[in-house]
C-alpha cells in the first residue's frame, strides 16, 4: 500500500509541474479528433490513397491517449530525460516498482480523459457530416481500439525505462514504417481497419467478439510488457 501511496505522489508532483503541457495535450486531442474525422470523411473521393491513409491515422494517433504530454516526454531525445528521471529517483532513493506504478497510474488516467475527448470529438464531427451512428455500437468502435492502446502502450512503457532516448526515437521511427508498410499492405488485398472495426462495432455493438478480443488482447500485451519491464528495471545500468 505505501508503494501505492508513494506511487500516486510521484504522479501527482509530475502533473503539477507539466500542468501547462495539459493545456497542450487538450488541444492536441481535440484537433486529431477534427483531423481524424475529416480524414474519413474524405475517403470516398480518393479511396485508393485515404484508406490506408486513415487507418495509418488511427494505428499511429490513437496510441498517444495512453500518456499526457510532458516536458520529459517533448525532451526525451534532446536529454534523454526519462533515464535522468530514474537516476534521479534512485538516488533519493525511491524503488523502482514505486516508479512504475506511478507510470501504470499515469497511463489509467490519462486513457478515459483522453479518450472522452478524442472519440467526443470524433463523435460530434461525424454527426456534423451526417454519419449516424449509435451510441452503443460507437462505444463499441471506441473500445476496440482503446485495445489497441493497451497494447502499444505496453511496448512504449518498456521502451521509456529500459532504453536511451535515441534508442527509444529509432524505435519509433521503426513503428512507423511498419504500420505504414502494414497500412497499404492492408489496402492492397482491399481490407480496411477502420471500416471493419466500425461494421463489426455497428453489427453486435457491446458484443462486438473484435472489440472483446482487442481489449483481451491487449490487456494480456500491456501485462506481459509491464511484467517484463518490471523485473527488468533494476538491472539497468543507467550509466550506459
Amino acid at each position: 500500500m505505501k508503494e501505492w501511496k508513494d506511487a500516486w505522489i510521484i504522479f501527482a508532483k509530475d502533473l503539477r509541474l507539466d500542468r501547462m503541457y495539459l493545456v497542450w495535450n487538450l488541444v492536441f486531442m481535440i484537433y486529431t479528433g477534427v483531423m481524424m474525422s475529416t480524414l474519413f470523411h474524405s475517403r470516398e473521393e480518393a479511396r485508393a490513397v485515404m484508406n490506408p491513409m486513415a487507418d495509418f491515422l488511427l494505428l499511429i494517433l490513437v496510441p498517444m491517449v495512453g500518456f499526457y504530454f510532458s516536458r520529459r516526454s517533448f525532451n526525451y531525445i534532446k536529454e534523454d530525460s526519462y533515464t535522468k528521471m530514474l537516476l534521479h529517483y534512485r538516488t533519493l532513493p525511491i524503488p523502482d516498482t514505486t516508479i512504475m506504478k506511478s507510470r501504470l497510474i499515469q497511463f489509467a488516467t490519462a486513457i478515459p480523459l483522453n479518450s472522452l475527448i478524442l472519440f467526443t470529438t470524433v463523435y460530434f464531427m461525424f454527426v456534423a457530416m451526417g454519419i449516424k451512428m449509435g451510441l452503443a455500437q460507437y462505444l463499441a468502435f471506441v473500445l476496440t481500439w482503446i485495445g489497441y492502446v493497451l497494447a502499444m502502450n505496453g511496448l512504449y512503457i518498456y521502451f521509456e525505462f529500459m532504453k536511451k532516448g535515441r534508442t527509444y526515437l529509432w524505435m519509433m521511427v521503426l513503428q512507423l514504417v511498419v504500420i505504414a508498410v502494414g497500412a497499404f499492405a492492408v489496402s492492397w488485398f482491399d481490407g480496411n481497419l477502420l471500416q471493419w472495426t466500425l461494421d463489426y462495432s455497428e453489427r453486435h455493438a457491446l458484443l462486438s467478439p473484435v472489440m472483446w478480443g482487442t481489449l483481451v488482447v491487449g490487456a494480456v500485451i500491456l501485462s506481459i510488457f509491464c511484467s517484463i519491464t518490471r523485473r527488468s528495471l533494476n538491472k539497468r545500468d543507467l550509466a550506459r
